[in-house]
């Protein structure tokens, strides 16, 4: 690519981490993560490392089980990224996370947020995919699941669709590590 075309936007749609239930009394919105949540952050902190474009910028719900598998997954990065907490995550549909990651210059852009909005998020994006990440989206966006999309244009333009290129799941990183190890 020459210095006038610009890289393709990236984004970076990672659901939080397992969290434990609420406590008698405690709203959801606080509820923090559980042992298993803590290690699939850090699990997939380490593959979000290794991609070749780290997030620029993250955009994060103020939930604390978000709050917290962002802090968990951003340790991982050699040079942790300007993060936003952005309260309407909690509670918006996948419309709202759309527009959000329109509104960014800033690219790539993680965004950590809540299911259903995260999985109807990456399904609305994913105009394209490879047929391997394809399929594990189908089954649905597991916690601490990451979606990698990639797009022709500017984060302005991403309701037109982009290109699921991987999806990745703490099982999957699971997996993988073995076949490295074995």
């Amino acid at each position: 690519m020459d210095k006038k075309t610009p890289k393709p936007a990236i984004v970076y749609l990672l659901r939080h981490a397992h969290s434990a239930w609420a406590r008698p009394g405690q709203r959801d919105f606080d509820r923090p993560l559980d042992e298993r949540g803590i290690e699939d952050a850090q699990i997939v902190g380490a593959a979000l490392s290794k991609l070749d474009r780290p997030p620029e910028l993250v955009l994060c719900s103020t939930a604390a089980r978000c709050r917290q598998t962002c802090d968990i997954v951003l340790s991982n990065l050699a040079s942790p990224p300007r993060v936003e907490n952005v309260d309407a995550l909690y509670s918006n549909d996948y419309r709202y996370y759309v527009d959000l990651l329109s509104q960014q210059s800033a690219s790539p852009v993680l965004l950590i947020g809540h299911n259903p909005m995260m999985e109807d998020t990456a399904r609305f994006l994913s105009a394209t995919a490879k047929d391997r990440p394809g399929e594990r989206l189908q089954k649905g966006f597991p916690t601490a699941g990451l979606a990698v999309l990639k797009f022709e244009g500017p984060l302005a333009t991403i309701g037109r669709g982009g290109h699921l290129r991987e999806f990745l799941s703490p099982k999957r990183l699971r997996k993988l590590a073995q076949r490295v190890e074995g």
